[in-house]
């Protein structure tokens, strides 16, 4: 039978407002963990619901393709505090039986802002793990939104601050994984 891919959907529709500028950020780090206890980390719902107070992640359960919950394609998801408000869906969510690299994508919802809806719009949240040798691995995330064009330079700036925290802990957090040995792991594919 052919190797097919987890299941994809297709993201909200959406184009960028007058007035708004499309901003780019992505990163990219090697870390000494195995990609399995990376990605296992970060396809932990608690690893973002366990957030700082006063900010919240949600996931609706059962909201998935085929019912699912958690991380899996489908599932409706907000991150929620003061001056954020970003509603989306996950359009793409490998799972370690997917070849690497692996990538989840959460694509937000019109109406989704950062600070607030004149000045930052989020389109895309985006993280992939890829092999970097035996024991480590390249987390690479990427963040899409729309930004008035004389706040861009503040934006980078400070999803540099945000981003380089999340880096330290992924790093923390895929050290408490177990690592799972080469027996229990394949590249296997899901066949239909």
């Amino acid at each position: 039978m052919p190797n097919e891919p987890s299941t994809r959907l297709s993201p909200p529709p959406y184009s960028t407002p007058p007035g708004f500028i499309a901003h780019e950020y992505e990163r990219s780090r090697e870390l000494p963990v195995p990609c399995a206890s990376l990605w296992t980390w970060l396809s932990t719902p608690e690893t973002f619901t366990r957030q700082l107070w006063p900010f919240w992640v949600e996931f609706v359960a059962g909201s998935g393709v085929n019912g699912a919950s958690g991380f899996a394609p489908g599932v409706l998801n907000v991150h929620h505090g003061p001056l954020l408000h970003a509603a989306g869906i996950l359009t793409r969510v490998d799972t370690l039986d997917d070849p690497p690299p692996l990538t989840r994508d959460l694509h937000y919802f019109y109406g989704s802002s950062m600070l607030t809806m004149k000045l930052v719009r989020p389109i895309l949240l985006r993280f992939g793990a890829g092999p970097a040798g035996d024991q480590a691995c390249i987390l690479t995330l990427r963040v899409e939104c729309d930004v008035r064009p004389w706040i861009a330079g503040f934006w980078t700036r400070a999803q540099s601050l945000f981003w380089s925290a999340f880096f330290r802990s992924a790093l923390a957090g895929a050290k408490r994984v177990p690592v799972r040995s080469p027996t229990e792991h394949t590249h296997s594919h899901k066949s239909t």
